[in-house]
């Protein structure tokens, strides 16, 4: 049973890969390119055998992800769920989670072959095949060696941060020294060097209401991020759940569904933040600004946990794939 599970948990992506090796001299050339703003991101769990985290994503990220980029796919990441503030939920393995983005739902399914490409022809129309799909279809045959199944995949929809400069202006205003827990004392900090550690990801799941995405996300950009940023923490995206074939997402009647991405530099700081940012970056209009977007954002949640990752943003490295030897006229 659990051969079957750990064949069945990668199945999406292996089938496109493995066809490609079966299939000799495929050449191709693309249209120009398709965009229509829908771009959606696939997060996909995987269960691993235990302490096997590191060479999966070797695998990844030498054999599999550069087959996958030269699809027109760009992988966020994939990250080793941890536990830092709670029991270890899955003891004797190891957990991984991927971020893959797609310019919109088509393009996954023109990743994918079979059933789920739906009309798109599959991946060897994108980029037909040769020792680049080669080395995906190895390294994916080596993952599943210690897969040992998922809890699914979701389609997400949304938005990325941007990495921007932030100039929140200083008030201008002169300060006194006082003691602590006087009456008059406001939040004015000065920063002492910054602490080296190990960075951390905090993806957030809300249940919000339905419809408010927009909204939400609104509130998080212009109230929430510019704080945050000032104070160290590094956004990385907001999407709402998408109800689409071929994801485990089950639509509800009274809610929708959102996971927030961000980076911190380490969990001491994930902490701090949680409990006093006014500590990191004193409580001026920014932080009152923060503040009220903050409760506008539990105004319009039901519900709210969050999961920690541990791993390199994946940043799509420049590649080098040369041409194999060959040439072709069109067929008739």
């Amino acid at each position: 049973m659990q051969s079957i599970v750990r064949v069945l948990a990668g199945i999406a992506m292996i089938v496109a890969a493995d066809l490609a090796c079966a299939q000799n001299d495929v050449p191709v050339r693309n249209e120009t390119l398709r965009a229509d703003d829908r771009e959606v991101i696939m997060m996909r769990h995987a269960y691993l055998d235990e302490g096997s985290y590191d060479y999966w994503y070797q695998q990844s990220a030498t054999g599999v992800w550069p087959w996958f980029e030269r699809l027109g796919a760009r992988i966020l990441g994939d990250f080793e769920i941890i536990y830092p503030l709670s029991e270890d939920q899955t003891p004797g393995q190891d957990e991984a989670l991927r971020f893959a983005r797609y310019a919109s739902y088509e393009h996954w399914q023109a990743t994918r072959s079979g059933q789920s490409a739906g009309d798109t022809g599959g991946s060897l129309r994108l980029a037909g095949n040769g020792g680049l799909s080669d080395a995906s279809a190895t390294a994916l045959r080596n993952r599943r060696g210690v897969q040992q199944g998922s809890r699914g995949g979701l389609f997400l929809q949304g938005y990325m941060a941007q990495t921007r400069p932030v100039y929140l202006p200083g008030t201008g205003e002169r300060f006194d020294a006082v003691s602590a827990g006087a009456a008059d004392s406001v939040r004015a900090v000065r920063s002492a060097a910054a602490q080296p550690g190990e960075p951390v990801l905090g993806l957030e799941y809300r249940q919000i209401q339905k419809g408010s995405f927009t909204q939400y996300h609104q509130i998080t950009r212009e109230q929430l991020y510019p704080y945050l940023e000032k104070i160290g923490v590094r956004p990385v995206g907001q999407w709402q759940v998408l109800y689409l074939p071929n994801s485990n997402a089950e639509e509800h009647s009274d809610y929708d569904e959102v996971y927030t991405l961000t980076h911190y530099a380490s969990l001491a700081h994930y902490q701090a933040v949680r409990s006093d940012p006014a500590a990191l970056g004193g409580d001026g209009p920014d932080f009152q600004a923060m503040a009220a977007g903050v409760d506008a954002l539990e105004s319009l949640s039901l519900q709210s946990s969050t999961e920690f990752l541990r791993g390199p943003l994946f940043g799509s490295p420049p590649v080098h794939a040369p041409p194999e030897p060959g040439t072709y006229r069109l067929a008739d």
